[in-house]
Order: C-alpha cells, then structure tokens, then sequence
C-alpha cells in the first residue's frame, strides 16, 4: 500500500513540473516560430497544469510596460480616453520594497477599449513609448496555482560551455510581466552590467509573450558577469540563463 502511494506522490510530482525550455537555448532564436500550446490533458484524473504561454488572454485587460516612474492612473486614462473607460489598473511592485517595476495591467470597460489600448502600443505617455500586449488570465485555477509554484521552485541547471565569439544570453522561467526595463534594471542592480539590446520571444499569430528572451551585451566582461545572475530572483522567479550561440554567417 505505502509503495502504490509512493508511486502516485512521484508521478504527480512529475505532472505539477514546469515545462522544459533548455532546447530554446541549444537553438537558434526563430522569434517568428509558432508557439505549440499543449492542452491540459487528464492523467489519472489529474488535469496536468499549462505550460506558460498557454493561458487565456483575458479581453479586457492589457499588460502595459516601459511605463516612466512618475506614471499614475490619471495619466494612463487621459493617455487612453480614445480607446475607452479604463475601470482599474494594477501595478506591478516588488513584493519586499514596494519599488514600482515600470509595468502594470490596465483593465478597460470593454474588449473594443482593450484591443484599441493594444492596436495602440508605442504611443508615448510622460516620455516613453508604452508597450501594450494582451494580459494572460493566470493564478485562478488550481492547476495554474500549482504551475506558478513550480516555476518558483524550478532548479536552475548550470550553464554549459561558453561557445567562441558568444555575446548573447538566453533567458528562461522568466515572470511574464517582465518588459526592457525591469530586465535591464536586472543586470544593471545585481552585476553593474549593461546590456545593449534585448529581444522578447512571442507567438507570432497572437503575439503572447513565451516567457524566453535573449539579452546581448557589448564585453565579454559585461557577458560574464551578468551569466554569474544564472538562478538568481528576478521578479519572483528565479532566471534561468545560458550562452546563446552566434549565428553562423551563410
């Protein structure tokens, strides 16, 4: 008896894991890829939880980021007043200090005002160009729930050997409100580097952010420093990292 539930503990243990992302390392960083979203499928009359990217937009909400530090809700609604009524929004802080992480969720009366906030992504509010995307409904389900604790828990593999002429990271389990700024303030905070660019992996028919992006850095001092970060929290979750191959020229 204590053997069959030792069975069923390991396996729902396997089923509450996270989905693993190393072959986006290994690859070569097709940002127009389709994403495959995998269905919660029942196993033994266990729903297995979504892999991060597969939940559902929610059509009222939007995800805006890049957002400047004097930013507050009057801003936002007057920034906004051409796409709708905004009812609520949400920002985005670090749980410890409070400190306002550029970002936040925008919730408007209807899908219409939603879809105009998104159609209008770019447009400059206090100075800065806000970036606007669909907001994933996530954390309502049980299985979500258990999905975002295992990303929390998720161990942190070490990074494999660093290939010749490499200037670029790869970044895994990343918090899906994460956005340019909170990432670059990342690197910048925790190994006084600076990164020069970063690129956002998203589904190419919705636009859904995948949770993986690359950050390239200008030294191969700056390169290594920021890779000594591998596991370390970032907005909650901690980051998974390894060197991302130059492209091979044709």
């Amino acid at each position: 008896m204590g053997e069959k539930k030792d069975k069923k503990d390991k396996k729902r243990e396997r089923e509450e894991e996270p989905a693993e992302d190393a072959a986006a390392a290994d690859a070569e960083p097709d940002f127009d890829a389709p994403m495959k979203k995998k269905s919660a499928a029942k196993s033994d009359g266990k729903a297995i939880p979504p892999a991060p990217g597969t939940y559902p937009i929610n059509p009222t909400k939007v995800y805006m980021g890049n957002l400047a530090w004097s930013i507050d809700e009057n801003a936002i609604k007057e920034a906004f007043a051409d796409c709708g009524n905004v009812l609520s929004i949400n920002w985005f802080e670090e749980k410890d200090t409070k400190k306002f992480l550029g970002a936040g969720v925008v919730e408007f009366d209807t899908q219409e005002g939603a879809n105009a906030a998104i159609a209008a992504s770019g447009r400059e509010v206090h100075g800065r160009e806000t970036k606007i995307r669909g907001w994933e409904q996530r954390g309502t389900e049980a299985s979500e729930k258990r999905a975002a604790r295992a990303a929390q828990k998720m161990e942190v593999k070490p990074m494999g050997p660093k290939p010749p002429g490499c200037y670029t990271l790869f970044m895994g389990n990343l918090n899906f409100a994460i956005d340019d700024d909170a990432i670059y303030n990342f690197f910048k905070d925790n190994a006084g580097v600076e990164m020069y660019a970063v690129r956002w992996l998203t589904n190419k028919d919705t636009g859904e952010f995948r949770g993986v992006g690359f950050a390239d850095f200008a030294t191969d001092e700056d390169l290594d420093k920021a890779a000594a970060l591998n596991g370390q929290d970032c907005m909650g979750r901690p980051i998974r990292m390894d060197w991302q191959a130059p492209r091979q020229a044709s």
